[in-house]
């Protein structure tokens, strides 16, 4: 996707529609949920462009992780190639991941529904990161795999950002517990 994304322009539009400070509100009493029912289905809508639905939603859902976790100070690695694989977000960083993968999430956004590409990119990022449990997919539907899986609603995305949050928190990675913007 170009820089000037039809799906960037749809989330900004959401975004400053809602406000920063009444999602700096929704962050701090971590609604997660909320935030994400809030800007995600009316985004995905706003996006008339002929654009694949799994590529629609995967790059929604992961131009909004990029967004969130700038907000809430989760540190993070975007699009990134380590030891020649591509990754779309790495929780802290590559730094960690050479010294201790344990302490590192690897997070896929899928933008297909073909199983056999999905699996294809799991088992590449299983070279680099062999713990199941460290990597998570983000997909338009729930997927039966050893990884976590989560989807773009906003029960389950929630849940995914809750967790990300405890993940980074649990491993004192977040020395700083406070928000990018003023309240």
């Amino acid at each position: 996707m170009s820089e000037n994304s039809p799906i960037k322009d749809a989330l900004y539009a959401e975004i400053d529609r809602i406000g920063q400070n009444k999602i700096n509100e929704l962050l701090l009493k971590k609604e997660f949920s909320k935030i994400f029912e809030s800007i995600f289905d009316k985004a995905i809508n706003k996006i008339k462009e002929n654009i694949d639905e799994d590529e629609k939603f995967g790059t929604l859902a992961e131009s909004i992780t990029h967004y969130l976790f700038t907000e809430i100070l989760v540190p993070s690695q975007r699009k990134i190639s380590y030891e020649n694989v591509e990754l779309d977000l790495v929780i802290p960083n590559t730094l960690e991941l050479k010294k201790n993968s344990q302490n590192v999430i690897i997070v896929l956004f899928t933008k297909t529904s073909d199983m056999i590409e999905i699996q294809k990119k799991i088992s590449q990022i299983k070279t680099i990161q062999q713990k199941d449990d460290n990597i998570w997919i983000i997909s338009k539907r729930l997927l039966e795999i050893p990884q976590r899986s989560y989807t773009t609603d906003k029960i389950s995305f929630g849940e995914f950002l809750r967790d990300a949050q405890n993940f980074v928190q649990s491993k004192n990675m977040n020395k700083l517990n406070i928000f990018k913007t003023k309240m």
